[in-house]
């Protein structure tokens, strides 16, 4: 299956908006760069617009990871194994027969022999067959597009106090949509190597920034974990001076871009995808940045690629700082609230606390549903409402202390979720 050019037509017009300045990024940078129409950052960006947008998690595409563009065949996705294995054997049969021109008459190669001849056409390295057939680079990539739409209809919850935290961080607000890369804005996203979240923060990252412990992990919580995503990108930008290696450094670490900056000679984005050769810049280091553009483009026109959706609606709350260390279940039973609300809004509080084992921690910043009976009230009122409610709590449900957990149970309440 080949991938249709029809997106290039839309890309001069995405270039232009990408290349003006949001309010609060420099107008010199801006964040989202305008490929050039043949380089390989484009066709970078044009092949996840089409994992985004084109094919489900029921399928993928078996690919080649130096030119990402390069599509051996769409398979279902618990064929991919088995297509790697063929795709290898076509390569090597087409490495052994390069050495012999007459082997490479089209007559008396097989399709999938000739598919691959035209999909390595402009392409002229030693030995390009047999380096494709290397096991790094012949790839499977899952399809994303029902993750993708899923991601869509979740976000609306909190995009627009994600787009106000950045802008008052002064965060281009474009970064926002980060976590579509990153978690196809799933709200109980845990990876198998330990980063939890929408925006994936492992956990020494996220304790730079957040409260990591037995009784919250900020790294849960969309609103927390977003103010942290601001200010490590603000970091980011402050050091490596353009957004796009800032984007890019937030998956292959500050430090290790400013590396490859080094040894490229050059800080354009274009030329570190292309050049760069680093031990641990990777394809999934190499395609952050291609991957933002295109969840940017696939959002800015859902219903092109999805039809018309709804996004949730942004959940009635307000902040209010618990005085006390106080019980979850306590404080839901005296004040009235809706325990299955309140977990929605707090998912930074661990299992430990919601099932009682440790306390809501004094200072923790509460997220509160505004209710029927605060319609309407601002949210200095609706906290201090809430406060005054509170305080008739009888004094004996207050502590002074967090509790302590006991042998084995520390470790098994830091997160929420199954693991």
């Amino acid at each position: 299956m080949f991938f249709s050019r029809a997106l290039f037509l839309f890309f001069p017009v995405l270039g232009f908006l990408w290349a003006m300045p949001c309010d609060s990024a420099p107008p010199a940078d801006p964040v989202l760069e305008s490929p050039g129409p043949e380089s390989r950052l484009r066709k970078n960006v044009d092949f996840w617009v089409r994992i985004y947008s084109e094919y489900t998690t029921q399928q993928g595409v078996i690919h080649d990871s130096k030119y990402v563009d390069r599509v051996y065949e769409v398979v279902a996705s618990s064929a991919g194994r088995a297509a790697k294995r063929k795709w290898r054997d076509v390569l090597l049969s087409l490495h052994r027969k390069e050495g012999d021109p007459a082997r490479l008459d089209p007559a008396k190669l097989t399709e999938d022999e000739k598919r691959v001849v035209a999909l390595f056409a402009d392409i002229h390295e030693p030995n390009k067959y047999l380096n494709a057939a290397h096991r790094k680079r012949l790839r499977f990539q899952l399809g994303q597009k029902d993750s993708f739409l899923q991601g869509l209809k979740s976000s609306g919850r909190y995009l627009a106090e994600m787009e106000e935290i950045f802008r008052r961080e002064g965060v281009p607000v474009e970064l926002t949509r980060l976590p579509f890369v990153e978690s196809s804005f799933n709200f109980q996203a845990r990876s198998k190597v330990g980063a939890s979240g929408i925006w994936q923060f492992m956990r020494s990252t996220g304790r730079l920034f957040l409260r990591v412990d037995e009784a919250v992990d900020e790294r849960n919580d969309p609103i927390r974990a977003t103010e942290a995503a601001a200010k490590l990108l603000k970091l980011n930008y402050e050091s490596l001076g353009r957004w796009p290696l800032a984007v890019t450094a937030y998956n292959h670490g500050r430090k290790g871009m400013m590396r490859a900056v080094r040894s490229v000679g050059s800080d354009d984005i274009n030329e570190l995808v292309g050049n760069y050769r680093g031990r641990t810049f990777g394809f999934a280091s190499s395609n952050f940045y291609a991957e933002l553009l295109a969840a940017v483009e696939v959002e800015r026109n859902s219903e092109r690629y999805f039809g018309k959706l709804e996004r949730e609606a942004p959940q009635g709350s307000f902040e209010v700082r618990i005085p006390d260390f106080i019980g979850f279940k306590d404080l839901r039973r005296f004040l009235k609230l809706d325990e299955d609300a309140l977990m929605a809004l707090n998912p930074g509080l661990t299992d430990a606390v919601l099932e009682g084992k440790l306390l809501i921690p004094a200072g923790y910043r509460l997220r509160v549903p505004s209710g029927r009976q605060l319609a309407g009230a601002d949210a200095g009122g609706a906290a201090r409402v809430f406060l005054a409610g509170y305080e008739k709590i009888p004094a004996l449900y207050k502590r002074r202390a967090q509790l302590q957990l006991r042998g084995q149970g520390a470790s098994k309440y830091v997160r929420r979720g199954k693991k």
